[in-house]
């Protein structure tokens, strides 16, 4: 229990650290070994390739994997952090961090890819770094779901949270046939607005005139919402509603699993999903590990 608590304490004092994530490098002269760009998103490609040059330069500390490939046949990407000079990894308590559960929450991926530069670029030079990288190993995802990422990052469908599994949403006996039209191809599915004078639902937003607001209770707005562009390309009546994927990633795990009727997206069964099977996987033959964050927005 109580090296738990010091890992938490010693965490603590680098979250402090590395919460300025866009100012941190350039306002530090610092001959810093690497240089990433920390003031945009990554895509796939880009946060693969970081990934593997802070391995190049860190290869004492730094192990690159697998821990499987999505439908997508992209990597899940783990880096683990360890000084073989201080004892293997097993023989020490871990912290795993994992990010990007939700394709469309790319904002921990970048916490987590910063976390590792970090940790490496300031040891030696930070005492508390040095120590938590001496005493302790840390397991690093920064992407659970990449499809979901790069899908997001495309900006072909929206803000999907799912993943790419094919998946049957509105048991048809089809899979994926009826997914988001951009008809006006501004690279986004729009909501459609109907302007109606005095018999609305809505108003403009005075924050932002591409935003419908509902009006107060007993008021008439000028505006109704029609629902999102799209064509009905199954012919069921209904628009978009089963796109690619179409389940939580997040509802998969066994811890508090409850049915897809009852929690939509959690799929048939526990562990179904690739991903999660594979985090679980990791997690039961790492004993070692003590603390767990996992990045949402």
């Amino acid at each position: 229990m109580k090296q738990i608590f010091s890992l938490g304490l010693a965490l603590l004092f680098v979250g402090a650290f590395i919460a300025p994530v866009a100012s941190a490098q350039s306002a530090s002269d610092a001959p810093f070994k690497v240089r990433l760009d920390f003031n945009r998103w990554h895509d796939y490609d880009e946060l693969k390739a970081d990934l593997l040059t802070l391995e190049k330069a860190y290869p004492k500390f730094l192990k690159y994997e697998s821990l499987g490939k999505s439908h997508g046949g992209r990597d899940m990407m783990l880096m683990t952090i360890n000084n073989p000079d201080t004892g293997p990894e097993m023989s020490k308590a871990a912290m795993y961090i994992e990010a990007n559960v939700h394709g469309n929450e790319i904002q921990g991926s970048e916490v987590s890819l910063y976390t590792i530069w970090y940790l490496m670029e300031h040891y030696g030079r930070n005492e508390m770094v040095t120590r938590l990288v001496d005493e302790r190993v840390f397991y690093i995802l920064p992407s659970v779901n990449p499809d979901g990422r790069q899908y997001f990052m495309e900006g072909t469908g929206g803000g999907a949270r799912t993943g790419h599994v094919p998946v049957d949403s509105d048991n048809d006996g089809l899979f994926d046939e009826d997914g988001p039209d951009d008809l006006n191809g501004n690279g986004v599915t729009d909501q459609i607005r109907k302007y109606v004078p005095g018999e609305g639902t809505h108003r403009i937003s005075h924050r932002d005139s591409r935003i419908l607001e509902p009006v107060p209770a007993g008021e008439k707005g000028d505006y109704v919402l029609l629902g999102r562009e799209g064509i009905d390309n199954d012919g069921d009546g209904r628009i978009n509603e089963d796109g690619p994927g179409g389940y939580d990633p997040n509802r998969n795990w066994a811890s508090d699993w409850q049915p897809n009727y009852i929690q939509g997206g959690s799929m048939d069964y526990p562990f179904q999903l690739p991903a999660a099977r594979a985090v679980n996987d990791f997690l039961m033959t790492h004993p070692n590990i003590a603390g767990v964050q996992s990045y949402h927005n």
